[in-house]
């Protein structure tokens, strides 16, 4: 579900603009950490605090015994173990290389998995944070110039879409400005909206958390039921 060009998931995070992209994980479990459910904001701090002090960018992993771990988060070693089996559960790291005789396990941290369990709390960053996560367009997030202003434009567009676009911006325009902006219309007639957005990951999560909700704002648009399809560019 994650764009990995966006966030730049690749095994190794290493070269130009890494430093941001290792802020913009870092950033998302953080805010994840004040918002996420208990154990989401747990595991959450505990694996920040992994990747700042021991995580190795060059090679994508991670070697820390469990006294070292205990000593860090300030639990037993028990509870050390016993949380990195839930991280591992979850699927935020996974075992690289296992434990031999005298070497402890290295773990490599599944950054898509983490991000996917953290783009629930993105918005809460910001709408630019967002859509640089998702690789979309960066919102226009002027204090100067209220968002009037991009209604009024899109009110110009006499398109099927247009109309829902209005609909849906007057309705939420944060959520407007961060995930629904960029799409684009491929198919609009009676009975049937094909939207596509400009990465999966985008369209993935358009496609479970706002389908039923622009279904609903054409179908007040048309005054009959729509037939709502989200599809990814070059997907």
């Amino acid at each position: 579900m994650i764009n990995t060009q966006a966030i730049g998931t690749a095994s190794k995070v290493v070269g130009p603009g890494s430093a941001a992209l290792k802020y913009d994980l870092l950033t998302a479990l953080l805010v994840t950490a004040t918002r996420g459910t208990p154990v989401q904001a747990r595991l959450a701090v505990r694996l920040s605090l992994i990747i700042t002090a021991r995580f190795n960018w060059r090679s994508g992993m991670f070697a820390v015994g469990q006294r070292e771990l205990s000593r860090m988060w300030g639990v037993t070693e028990r509870t050390a173990k016993r949380e990195m089996a839930h991280m591992r559960d979850l699927g935020w790291i996974s075992v690289s290389v296992p434990a031999a005789r005298g070497r402890v396990t290295q773990h490599r941290i599944e950054l898509a998995a983490v991000l996917n369990t953290t783009m629930a709390y993105w918005d809460a960053v910001g709408p630019d944070f967002a859509a640089r996560m998702t690789g979309a367009p960066a919102p226009d997030v002027s204090n100067v110039v209220p968002l009037h202003r991009e209604t009024a434009e899109i009110a110009k567009d006499a398109t099927f879409w247009g109309g829902v676009a209005t609909r849906l911006q007057t309705q939420d325009p944060a959520v407007y400005a961060t995930w629904l902006a960029a799409l684009v219309p491929v198919v609009q007639s009676e009975g049937q909206l094909v939207l596509q957005a400009p990465s999966k990951f985008s369209a993935d999560y358009v496609r479970s958390h706002y389908s039923t909700r622009i279904a609903a704002a054409a179908a007040a648009h048309l005054g009959e039921q729509v037939r709502v399809t989200i599809l990814a560019q070059g997907g």
